[in-house]
Order: structure tokens, then C-alpha cells, then sequence
């Protein structure tokens, strides 16, 4: 039975409360005093019982009024905190000073995998450790959004600790919350991705790209790794997206990295991640790499052939393994990511001149896809060009709408060496020159024109014999391999000659420090 009697503040009233029930037998469970009344809970007794009490209680000196509550006002905070704490996705704790566990909400014992039995516990020592607990008691200060290994889980989260103190500003416990770092990345992946592309959103009119679009649904459901091979310009990005949402991870996040953009230095910390101190200037926590970033879903590697064969080792473990590493650290990390690779490079010839491992040219080329360029598909042009026009009218607020005849011809007979991308441009430009509602051939630019050829100059004021001539061009073919491939063993793969003999012509021209 529990009551509420609202009553005036008096010494002894309290005991003269409990007089009552020690008259009639009757147990106390709790007495609570709350907003200027008494609440009281007893065990269980008879109606009659209950009426008799609840009549004793009234008469008793400074009671106002007794009624029957359903919930004592200390149960009702504890269903209502359990209720916040359960509605949280992160995960919340709360350990007093000696280590114990006091809270945890579902999220945290869903995240940390702890079982019910552990509340009342005293937490792992290596687990109390890894969330910052012992190092917040110790220190009596609070950590921010940390992220931390947790051993027992194999994976990372991100924390935060603050200390509780008592009367004697000494910490008396931590409330720490933990996230999940993969809901994290969710979030991430919910706030920064844009429109997803569909294959439906691929135009086409040929038979080539119609047979393409067939090959790539067809993969799309697959998990194998997909290596789209195809001209810059023909749109590798965009069916690497196409592939993404078409396949079982489309929910999951889709992670794009130019690898000819990032230096070859950075590139290894971009992709595998780094821990705290494993390089000067490496961020305080550590970072995760994008294959962490990636992990249920796909990493999409453009320009692969432009990465070191320092990297390409590591890629190539990376994917048989299917674990990655962070810089700086001892343990590696499991992750499920699918690989969609692009290169407009011929890695072929890169094999054969060992610029490009072969085992690693295997592992990616499981499902290829080859792009045909636009000059192959002129069917295309049409189609895109007025695709293109509409766009640029719109944004542009130009009442062009149409082509000419002779414009549409110009269009289609050039070769487009920048295909599907040139184009685009093309149109874009000539959407910035038409006036009228029809863009002529006048509007439209097409490529850059040719430099007239220049023939070297024989210089006879200088005497220069046919060996001093050959010296001057072999020194500019060396600069020239030197400054695209800055190493002397891929200089001369390139240029068929052993690594030797580039560093014996680079000393003789000047162009590499002698030994000291």
C-alpha cells in the first residue's frame, strides 16, 4: 500500500507515522519525503485494514489529507530515468569509485556485449581502462568524444567520461557514453551523401552502352570486386555509384577515393588509418582510414594505377586478408567492404614493365567492365548533348533549347578525346554564347587548336657534333621520365634500360647528387 498526505513540517512526524503501523503490525517498505508531504509505502493489509490505517493517519498532528497513490515518487524517477536511458542510442554507464557498475542502458550493453549479471559488478579492469574510467577517477576530469579500442569487442568507439563528485569534491563515480563507431558513420554517411545514382539514371541510346548497362546489373548483385576500365571522361564514377545501389550494400555507405589525387605519402594514412603519435603531425586520437570508413559497404578506388608498389603490397594484403592495419598500430581490424576499382591506365603494359603488381592486377580485374569511349557510341551524342542543354539553360536562364542540324553534325563528328566530360563542357560553353532559342555551329568549340610544329634549330655557331646533340636529348627524356616517375627503377622500366644504367646518365648530366 502507498500514501501521499501532504502535511506541515514538524519535528517527530515521521515517528508518530510509524507508531501507527507499529500499533497494528504492519511493515514499513520506504518513507519518502517529497514537496511538503509524506509518502509512504507498507506492505500489503486487508480494505478494511487499509481504512482503519488511512483514519489513524489522519488524526495523527499536521497531516492535511491521505490518499492512495499508484507509485512512490523515488519509483517513479527510476522508471522514467530507465525510460530516457533506453530511448538513447548511445550507450550510457555509470560507475561509482570502486569500479562498479552501477547503470547501463541497453545501447551500451548492446554495443560492449554486456550481459545483464554484470550491473552490480565491478567492470573488467582492460574494459574500464579502454572507455577512459579509471584515468577519469584518477585524474578527475572529463574526456570528449575519444575514440578507443575496446579489445573485448574487436572494435572502436567513440567515448566520453565525466567524473561525479561528493561533498568533498573527490570523484565518486563516471558517467560514461559510448557510440558505436559504425553508427557514427552512419550518421556521417546520412548528413554528407547526396542523390544516389541509379543505373536508370545512365543515358544511353547504342547497342554498345545497352549491352554495358546489361553487364552491369548483372554484377551489381554480385560481391566480387569490379574493375571498370574505360578512356577518361566515359563516366567510371558514375557506374561505380550505379553498382553501389544496385547491390545487397546499397543502404551502406559508398566511399569514393581518387588515388592519383592524394600524394602517394598521404595516400597509405587516407586509406588504412593511423594511430595517435604514429607520425609528426598525425591528429591527437588517431584517424580511421577509409577501407574503417567503408565497412559495410563500398570503397570505390579510382585511378588505381597510379598508386606506388610500396601501396600496392598493402592493398593487395588488404584484400586477400580482408583485415587492415592502421598506421602505428599492432592489431589489425576485420572488415567487409566490396572493392570497385577504375583505371583508364592499359595495366597490361604496366605488368610487363613491373609498375603494377601482378598478383594485385589479378586480385582487382575479378569482374571486369570496360567503358567504350564516345567516338564508338556516337548514337550517344544526340542524346546527351540535349540532356546537357536543358541542364545548363536552366541553371544558366538562357532560353536555349534546341540544336541546329549543322551544330548536332559538328557534334558528332568530332572524336571526343575527352568524351562524355568534354562534352558537357562543350555544351556548356556554348550555352553561355547562344542568345536565340537554336545553338548553331558557330556556338560550339571543339578541342584546342594545334600548335604549329617546331623543328630544332641546328646550332652551328656552337660546332656541335651528332654525339653533343643525342647528349642534349637523352638529357631531356631523362627529366622528363625523372619528373612522371620519380624513382630510377620505374625511370628505367619505362625507358628499357636497367636502374643502373638511369643512375650513371643522371649523375653524368647533373641531374642526381653524387654519393658523398
Amino acid at each position: 500500500m502507498r500514501l501521499h498526505m501532504p502535511c506541515d513540517d514538524r519535528l517527530g512526524l515521521v515517528r508518530d507515522l510509524a507508531g501507527v503501523l507499529v500499533e497494528r503490525g504492519v511493515s514499513i517498505i520506504a518513507i519518502e519525503m517529497d514537496n511538503g508531504a509524506v509518502y509512504l509505502e507498507c506492505q500489503s493489509v486487508s480494505e478494511a485494514d487499509a481504512q482503519e490505517l488511512i483514519l489513524a493517519f489522519r488524526r495523527v498532528r499536521g497531516i492535511h489529507r491521505v490518499a492512495l497513490v499508484p507509485a512512490m515518487p523515488y519509483k517513479e524517477r527510476a522508471e522514467q530515468l530507465q525510460a530516457v536511458l533506453a530511448s538513447v542510442r548511445d550507450g550510457i554507464l555509470a560507475v561509482n569509485a570502486a569500479g562498479v557498475l552501477k547503470q547501463c542502458n541497453t545501447a551500451a550493453a548492446r554495443i560492449l556485449q554486456l550481459s545483464a549479471e554484470a550491473i552490480d559488478q565491478a567492470l573488467p579492469q582492460a574494459l574500464a581502462d579502454s572507455l577512459l574510467i579509471n584515468r577519469t577517477l584518477r585524474e578527475g576530469r572529463s574526456f570528449g568524444d575519444c575514440e578507443v579500442f575496446i579489445e573485448s569487442i574487436g572494435s572502436y568507439c567513440v567515448v566520453s567520461t565525466r567524473p561525479l563528485y561528493n561533498e568533498q569534491a573527490e570523484a565518486a563515480g563516471v558517467v560514461a557514453m559510448v557510440r558505436d563507431i559504425r553508427d557514427v558513420r552512419a550518421l556521417v554517411q546520412k548528413v554528407t551523401a547526396g542523390r544516389p545514382v541509379s543505373f536508370a539514371d545512365i543515358s544511353f541510346a547504342s547497342p554498345a552502352m545497352e549491352k554495358v548497362l546489361k553487364q552491369a546489373r548483372r554484377y551489381a548483385s554480385s560481391d566480387s570486386t569490379v574493375l571498370i576500365r574505360g578512356e577518361t571522361g566515359t563516366g567510371k564514377e558514375l557506374f561505380a555509384r550505379a553498382l553501389h545501389s544496385g547491390s545487397p550494400r546499397s543502404k551502406a555507405i559508398f566511399v569514393p577515393v581518387n588515388c592519383a589525387a592524394i600524394p602517394d605519402t598521404l595516400l597509405e594514412s587516407e586509406l588504412f588509418g593511423y594511430e595517435e603519435g604514429a607520425f609528426t603531425g598525425a591528429a591527437k586520437g588517431g584517424k580511421p582510414g577509409l577501407f574503417e570508413l567503408a565497412n559495410g559497404g563500398t570503397l570505390f578506388l579510382d585511378e588505381i594505377g597510379e598508386i606506388s608498389v610500396h601501396l600496392q603490397a598493402k592493398l593487395l594484403r588488404a584484400l586477400q586478408d580482408k583485415r587492415v592495419r592502421r598506421l602505428g598500430s599492432s592489431r589489425e581490424l576485420p572488415v567487409n567492404v566490396r572493392i570497385v576499382a577504375a583505371t583508364n591506365r592499359e595495366l597490361e603494359d604496366m605488368v610487363r614493365l613491373r609498375l603494377f603488381r601482378e598478383d594485385l592486377y589479378y586480385r582487382l580485374n575479378v569482374i571486369p567492365l570496360y567503358l567504350p569511349p564516345l567516338r564508338e557510341r556516337t548514337e550517344d551524342i544526340p542524346l546527351l548533348a540535349e540532356q546537357f542543354l536543358r541542364r545548363f539553360a536552366d541553371r544558366l536562364n538562357t532560353p536555349a533549347r534546341s540544336f541546329s542540324r549543322e551544330a548536332m553534325v559538328k557534334l558528332q563528328q568530332y572524336a571526343w578525346p575527352g568524351n562524355v566530360r568534354e562534352l558537357e563542357n562543350v555544351i556548356e560553353r556554348a550555352v553561355n554564347l547562344v542568345d536565340g532559342p537554336e545553338m548553331t555551329a558557330e556556338h560550339i568549340y571543339l578541342g584546342r587548336p594545334k600548335p604549329a610544329a617546331v623543328r630544332p634549330q641546328v646550332r652551328f655557331e656552337t660546332y656541335q657534333t651528332l654525339q653533343e646533340r643525342l647528349a642534349e636529348v637523352e638529357q631531356d627524356i631523362l627529366q622528363e621520365t625523372m619528373e612522371r616517375f620519380p624513382s630510377a627503377r620505374r625511370a628505367g622500366a619505362v625507358l628499357g634500360i636497367s636502374h643502373t644504367s638511369v643512375l650513371k646518365k643522371l649523375r653524368k648530366y647533373g641531374l642526381w647528387p653524387d654519393k658523398p
